[in-house]
C-alpha cells in the first residue's frame, strides 16, 4: 500500500472519530436545551471548540498529505482537490476501496451532524420565543421611556412586545 494513501485513511479515521464525537456532543446539546441547562450547554460548547480545533488541523494534514501523493504519482494537483478525484486517481483496488468505505462513512457522519445542528438551532430559537413570550405575558406593556414620558391623558401606554405587534 502506498504510504500516502495509508497515512490519508488514518487522518480520514481521526476525521470521521472526531466528527462522531462532535455528533454525541450534539445529541447532549439537544437534551440540554430540552431541560433549560446553560452550564451544561457552555461546557458542551467549549468540548466542541476543542474538537473542531482538532479537525481543522486533522483537514491540514490530510491536504498535505494529498499533495505530496499528487507529486508522487506526478499526477497535478489542484488548490481545491476533491476526494473523489483523490479516489479516481488511487491506482490500487483495495487501496480504492478503503479510501471509498471511510469517505462514505465521514459524509454520512457529515450529514447527520448536520441535521443535528439544525434541529438545535429550531430548538434554540422557539425557546428563545417562549421566553419572550413569557416576558410579554408576565411584564405587561412596556413603557417607552422609563423616565421623562409624557403622560398623555385617555391614552393608554402599549407594551410592543413581540406578539400582540400589529405587522
Amino acid at each position: 500500500m502506498n504510504e500516502y494513501i495509508q497515512q490519508i485513511i488514518v487522518i480520514l479515521q481521526e476525521l470521521l472519530d472526531e466528527h462522531l464525537q462532535l455528533i454525541e456532543y450534539g445529541n447532549a446539546k439537544t437534551s440540554a436545551i430540552t431541560v433549560n441547562q446553560v452550564e451544561t450547554l457552555s461546557y458542551i460548547s467549549s468540548k466542541e471548540k476543542k474538537s473542531l480545533q482538532r479537525i481543522m488541523d486533522l483537514e491540514q494534514q490530510r491536504i498535505f498529505l494529498i499533495g505530496k501523493y499528487m507529486l508522487d504519482q506526478k499526477l497535478t494537483a489542484h488548490r481545491s482537490f476533491k476526494m473523489e478525484k483523490l479516489i479516481q486517481a488511487v491506482y490500487q483496488a483495495n487501496e480504492k476501496q478503503q479510501l471509498q468505505a471511510i469517505w462514505n462513512e465521514l459524509s454520512a457522519a457529515l450529514k447527520k451532524l448536520q441535521d443535528i445542528n439544525e434541529f438545535n438551532q429550531q430548538l434554540v430559537r422557539m425557546t428563545l420565543e417562549h421566553l419572550h413570550f413569557t416576558q410579554d405575558l408576565l411584564l405587561g406593556p412596556t413603557e417607552e421611556e422609563a423616565t421623562y414620558h409624557r403622560a398623555v391623558q385617555g391614552m393608554a401606554l402599549n407594551r410592543n412586545g413581540r406578539f400582540n405587534m400589529k405587522t
